[in-house]
């Protein structure tokens, strides 16, 4: 299995939110709770008066950016700084920790808390973030992982620069994954372990397919890193295995999780597989299903809606919408193209992902163009000197649309554009191949091979 960038994989910015979302609390049980404790002083050059009173601690939860924050904790300091208490809370994960006196903020962090993992707080005003210690087996855990993050990221900052190569380069990141792993098995439980146990294994499946495939059976049944399992199988599996061994893996995965989230997970990974193979069919029935046994969850609607949309109108098979602009004074559309294959490309230029993955489309569009293969692009951003700036340093070798030539909601909605960049592979009649969201892009060559395998080179 190839990583996204190649041989080197990408920084996991999505494993929080896998992590997150696999997270759970169960109504009957008891609900969590945490002891939580410290100090909180004033320097003298301050306040010399040595009475710490009054100073509020308070940790709070915010669900969205528009809703009122939930207190889970609130302590105010007695004249020796000290505070104590239990906060109540949901589920384990990260939380706003505020600190107040006389109605002004004075600091803010993130701190973790787990069920019965004493929270230990220090900190001197002014100066809050410099001063700030926080201390709980979760943020030990943590410290450690992040240790080794800012170490990884170093190595990958060599190898994206061409200082380290080649084995030298496999070794560190073997390294690395082994190191992560490490931390995943001796912090078992934390929230820590499990972004470890993703790293590990986002580093071997760029290193070897089957290494990872080991490491994903051994955490398989751990219903916080299911999806984690769900989401990598499924894209080694796909590719190595075929279609039904993959949905195969997928049924064992459900057969072993009990929790919900997890179960709701791996089944949205089952219905965009059948919805990515053209088994189009059977994804709306199994969308079906999981609209009784989900819908009520606020989290996935976006989700259901984008891809009950796809299903409809934008599966493998359907005829790509209509699109037409001028490039250079020739007319760039749907209907000029039907005879060539080729990749429409729905972006924002100025999207930090795209422009990681510009110089991979550089390079197979030179591969295949020998093929016939054409790249398109709708750029979505509003800004003709945004394009004209994203050109400027590098070559365009395919057509891409002016600012004006496209309504820009039309297309968004018109091509059900949820995230960016977002790609179609489009075959000679015209017919959807596959779409392709941000990271999935890196399956594109395998559909590429799919229609243009049988035919011979263009002259």
């Amino acid at each position: 299995m190839q990583s996204k960038s190649g041989l080197f994989p990408v920084l996991l910015v999505t494993a929080g939110a896998l992590l997150l979302s696999a997270c759970t609390f169960d109504q009957q049980q008891v609900q969590p709770s945490a002891p939580v404790m410290g100090t909180i002083t004033v320097a003298d050059s301050v306040d010399s008066s040595r009475d710490f009173s009054g100073i509020e601690v308070s940790i709070t939860k915010k669900d969205s950016a528009q809703a009122d924050a939930d207190t889970l904790f609130f302590q105010v300091t007695d004249s020796t700084g000290h505070f104590s208490g239990v906060a109540m809370f949901p589920e384990k994960q990260f939380y706003t920790l505020r600190i107040d006196r006389n109605q002004q903020q004075l600091g803010q962090a993130s701190v973790i808390l787990a069920d019965g993992d004493t929270l230990r707080i220090e900190a001197e005003l002014p100066g809050f973030q410099q001063t700030l210690t926080i201390n709980s087996a979760e943020h030990e855990a943590l410290g450690q992982y992040r240790r080794v993050n800012q170490n990884y990221q170093r190595v990958v900052s060599f190898i994206q620069r061409g200082v380290l190569k080649g084995d030298s380069a496999r070794t560190e990141l073997q390294k690395f994954a082994d190191l992560y792993w490490e931390i995943y098995e001796n912090k078992t439980g934390t929230l820590a372990s499990r972004m470890a146990a993703v790293d590990a294994i986002d580093i071997y499946g760029s290193l070897d397919g089957r290494q990872m495939m080991q490491k994903l059976r051994e955490v398989q049944d751990n219903d916080q890193l299911a999806a984690v399992a769900a989401r990598y199988g499924t894209s080694y599996l796909a590719e190595n295995k075929g279609l039904n061994h993959t949905l195969q893996y997928l049924d064992s995965l459900q057969t072993i999780t009990e929790d919900s989230v997890a179960s709701m997970n791996i089944q949205q990974e089952q219905i965009k597989l059948l919805y990515d193979s053209a088994r189009v069919d059977q994804a709306k029935s199994q969308l079906a299903e999981f609209k009784k046994r989900f819908g009520d969850n606020r989290s996935v609607k976006s989700w259901v809606e984008g891809i009950e949309y796809d299903l409809n109108y934008l599966s493998p098979g359907d005829t790509i919408p209509p699109f037409a602009f001028k490039n250079n004074g020739k007319l760039i559309s749907r209907d000029s193209l039907l005879g060539t294959p080729y990749i429409l490309e729905i972006t924002l230029l100025s999207n930090r992902l795209y422009q990681n993955q510009y110089d991979r489309t550089f390079v197979i569009h030179n591969i295949y163009k020998n093929f016939g293969l054409e790249v398109v692009t709708i750029p979505l951003d509003q800004s003709q000197v945004t394009i004209d700036a994203f050109f400027s340093e590098r070559e365009k070798a395919w057509p891409v649309a002016s600012a004006e030539a496209f309504d820009r909601q039309s297309v968004i909605e018109k091509f059900n554009i949820r995230l960016v960049p977002t790609r179609f592979l489009v075959d000679r009649n015209g017919e959807i191949v596959r779409k392709y969201i941000g990271e999935e892009y890196q399956d594109v060559i395998q559909g590429i091979q799919t229609i243009i395998k049988t035919e011979e080179p263009a002259s």
